[in-house]
């Protein structure tokens, strides 16, 4: 047990640390690229909630609702998101014109 570094241990730690966020940050500046690539070309960006993973497993596999309910579920779920949106872009206006 004497032979294990401790200092090395805890430096690989740090990198492991270190790497995962310049990772997390560089996905997260990729994404808004792409997003502000897609509003230049005109196109609207898909506004989601979740990782990019849970939309991915949502948009893969079939589920046993009809289609009818299925689109209908969807369209509620997109106004209701951009709702939220409305509803927050109107929060920091407000605090942005206080004193």
């Amino acid at each position: 047990m004497s032979d294990i570094d401790w200092l090395k241990i805890v430096r690989w730690g740090f990198i492991v640390l270190v790497a995962g966020f310049i990772g997390q940050f560089g996905k997260m500046l990729a994404n808004h690229f792409a997003t502000k690539a897609k509003l230049k070309k005109g196109e609207t960006p898909q506004i989601s909630e979740g990782t990019p993973d849970e939309i991915v497993d949502k948009q893969a596999s079939p589920s046993p609702v009809e289609p009818s309910k299925d689109k209908a579920k969807g369209e509620k779920k997109l106004l209701k998101t951009l709702a939220k949106h409305k509803k927050k872009e109107a929060k920091t206006l407000q605090k942005k014109n206080e004193p």
